[in-house]
């Protein structure tokens, strides 16, 4: 298994974080927060010190106003990470599916089901379908990741429809996510390219150092052991330290 961090882009660009994390023998990083704007200057200078993926943004939501569809600036976001991921060699990017409208989430809870999801995965397709295939056509792989069920793309369902309209998006699957929800069984039935990780109370995406919360990491290991996982896993902490710590902890067990 490759173990990384997750780290923003202007830490990135400090001489302390990349010494940090070369001491520490990381050799995976996936950035956030990126620049709006390509600076080539700062491109050259992290270029080769780590192998990257990329989170793309996750502050978009469908609008009811606009046909219940994504507004053109949020779609233009995406395809400018695509850029930054072109211009830098990062051939992964992870992308949630941005939340529903106000009141979605509400409605389908009192009507017990979930109105129109089919619609909504659907123009979802055809907002970000075009950019998707660009990712596609520069060999950039899309990991869809499992949030919250107030987003789309927050229930397996969801995941495996979008999977069906365009086979080569990939799977990133956020333990944590899944835990507060309890969607880990059925998510592990998902062919896993990618893989998030932090501890909580099962409650809380609280982003905990491994060990702090009250997920059963050991026994989600065993599980990853018997489907020969061998791809990366990305330590997701609110501090950087704790991603690390994370990491050398799970080095330890003899699982």
């Amino acid at each position: 298994m490759k173990f990384g961090v997750n780290c923003r882009y202007d830490d990135i660009l400090r001489d302390d974080v990349v010494s940090k994390l070369k001491q520490e023998r990381i050799n995976f990083v996936e950035l956030h927060k990126i620049p709006e704007r390509i600076n080539i200057n700062e491109l050259d200078r992290i270029k080769g010190q780590f192998e990257y993926s990329l989170h793309a943004s996750v502050d978009f939501r469908i609008h009811p106003l606009l046909s219940f569809g994504y507004h053109i600036s949020e779609v233009k976001k995406i395809e400018n990470e695509i850029d930054f991921a072109i211009a830098s060699n990062i051939k992964e990017i992870v992308m949630h599916g941005g939340s529903f409208f106000k009141g979605y989430i509400r409605l389908s809870k009192i009507l017990r089901r979930n109105i129109g999801l089919n619609f909504f995965l659907d123009t979802f397709s055809k907002n970000f379908g075009p950019i998707l295939k660009k990712a596609h056509n520069h060999k950039i792989k899309i990991l869809i990741e499992n949030c919250y069920p107030c987003y789309l793309l927050g229930r397996p369902y969801d995941i495996r429809y979008l999977k069906c309209k365009f086979p080569f998006l990939g799977f990133c699957f956020d333990l944590a996510h899944s835990e507060i929800y309890n969607q880990t069984e059925e998510l592990m039935k998902i062919n896993i390219d990618h893989i998030h990780l932090t501890d909580n109370n099962k409650r809380m995406d609280q982003h905990l150092e491994i060990g702090k919360g009250s997920i059963d990491f050991k026994d989600f290991f065993r599980k990853l052991k018997a489907k020969n996982y061998n791809k990366k896993i990305i330590l997701e902490c609110n501090k950087l330290q704790d991603s690390i710590e994370s990491i050398n902890k799970i080095k330890s067990w003899d699982i």
